[in-house]
C-alpha cells in the first residue's frame, strides 16, 4: 500500500512540474540533465504500478500462493520505489546546485517544500520494502514453480477478471476447474473444446512471447517513442524530421533498455536458453539504448569533453553525440559481455 500510495503521489507530482507550464516555469529541476530523469519515470512508475497492482489481485488467501509471485510482486514495487528515488534525488540536487537560479519565482518554494513528503514518503517504503523481503520463506529447491514468470500469471488473472459465470471465464478455466455443471450434451462438448482450445493457443502465444521477447520489447518502445514524439509534435509545434528522429529515438532507447533491465530483475518473460553470441547482443543493445537518453542529459558535458565547444547548438551536433554514444557503449558492452560469458 505505501509503494501504491508513493506512486500515485510520484504521478500527480511528476505530471503538474512537467506538463502545467505555470508550475514548471519556477522548477529549478525543469532543464536537462535532471529534466531526462522525470521525462521517463513519470511513465514507467504509474505503469509498472498498474501492472503489479493487477498482479497482486491474484495474492489471496483462499488460493495457493507460489512463492515467486510474491517475490516478483514486491521486487515490482521496489523498483517503482527507487524510480521514485533516484527522481528525487535528481531533483534535490537541482536544488542543491540552485539550477536555472535566475528564473526561480513566488512557486520555487513550494515545490522545494513538496519535495519532504514525497521524500519521507519513499524512504518509509523502502524500508517496508527491506522488512517484507527478509520476511520471505526460503526458496524450495526442485519446487515446480520456481521459474514462474509474469506471463504464467495472464491465465489466472483472466479468470479472475472475467468471473466464473462469463464466457469467457469458462473457457480459459484451467483443467482443475470443477466448478462448471454443463446442462446439455452440446454445452459439455462446447466447454471441453473451448477450453482445449483457449488453453492451447494461450500455451503457443506465450510460448512465442518468450522466445520471441527481445524483438517485441524492440518493436513496442520504437510504437512508444513515435507516440511521445508525435504527442511533443503536436503540442509544441512540428520541430523539424531530424528532431523529431532523435526524440523517438531517445524515448524507444529508454524504454526499450527499462523493458530488457526490467525482465531481468522482475522476470516478465523467462527467455529460452541463448548461446553466447546472443546474449552478449542481447547486452549490447541494452546498453546502447540506455546509452540515448543519457547523452541526452549529459550531451553538453560530452561536447566539452570532446572540446568541440562549450555546448550543443543544433540538433545535427545533439545526433551526432547520441549516436555515438550509443555505438560506443554497445560496443564495449558487447566485448564485456561476451568476454565474461567465455571465462
Amino acid at each position: 500500500m505505501t509503494s501504491a500510495a508513493g506512486a500515485a503521489a510520484f504521478t500527480l507530482f511528476a505530471y503538474l512540474t512537467t506538463q502545467v507550464r505555470a508550475v514548471r516555469a519556477d522548477s529549478p529541476w525543469r532543464d536537462d540533465p535532471y529534466d531526462v530523469v522525470v521525462t521517463f519515470t513519470m511513465f514507467f512508475v504509474p505503469l509498472l504500478g498498474a501492472l503489479g497492482a493487477a498482479r497482486a489481485l491474484l495474492c489471496r488467501r483462499d488460493r495457493p500462493l507460489p512463492r515467486h509471485r510474491i517475490e516478483q510482486v514486491l521486487r515490482a514495487g521496489l523498483v517503482c520505489t527507487l524510480l521514485v528515488a533516484a527522481t528525487l534525488a535528481t531533483d534535490w540536487a537541482a536544488v542543491a546546485v540552485r539550477a536555472d537560479r535566475a528564473s526561480w519565482g513566488g512557486g520555487t518554494p513550494w515545490l522545494i517544500a513538496s519535495l519532504l513528503p514525497l521524500t519521507g514518503l519513499t524512504a518509509e517504503s523502502l524500508l517496508l520494502h527491506r522488512r517484507a523481503i527478509r520476511r520471505l520463506p526460503e526458496p524450495v529447491r526442485g519446487a515446480e514453480d520456481a521459474d514462474g514468470d509474469w506471463l504464467d500469471d495472464l491465465v489466472p488473472l483472466a479468470n479472475l477478471l472475467a468471473g466464473p459465470r462469463s464466457r469467457a471465464g469458462r473457457s480459459l478455466a484451467t483443467p482443475t476447474s470443477r466448478g462448471h455443471v454443463p446442462h446439455t450434451v452440446f454445452d459439455a462438448v462446447s466447454h471441453t473444446v473451448l477450453g482445449a482450445v483457449s488453453r492451447t493457443v494461450s500455451r503457443d502465444v506465450l510460448c512465442f512471447v518468450r522466445r520471441r521477447f527481445t524483438p517485441l520489447a524492440a518493436a513496442a518502445s520504437l510504437t512508444a517513442g513515435l507516440l511521445v514524439a508525435t504527442g511533443l509534435a503536436v503540442g509544441e509545434g512540428w520541430p523539424g524530421g531530424l528532431l523529431f528522429t532523435v526524440e523517438a529515438a531517445v524515448f524507444a532507447g529508454g524504454t526499450f533498455a527499462f523493458a530488457m533491465i526490467g525482465n531481468s530483475v522482475l522476470r516478465f518473460a523467462a527467455p529460452p536458453p541463448a548461446s553466447r553470441t546472443r546474449r552478449a547482443a542481447r547486452t549490447a543493445a541494452t546498453a546502447g539504448a540506455s546509452a540515448l537518453p543519457a547523452s541526452l542529459a549529459l550531451r553538453d558535458t560530452i561536447w566539452q569533453q570532446l572540446g568541440f565547444g562549450d555546448h550543443v547548438d543544433s540538433v545535427g551536433q545533439w545526433a551526432a553525440v547520441a549516436l555515438a554514444c550509443a555505438l560506443l557503449t554497445a560496443a564495449l558492452a558487447f566485448g564485456v559481455a561476451a568476454t565474461a560469458t567465455r571465462e
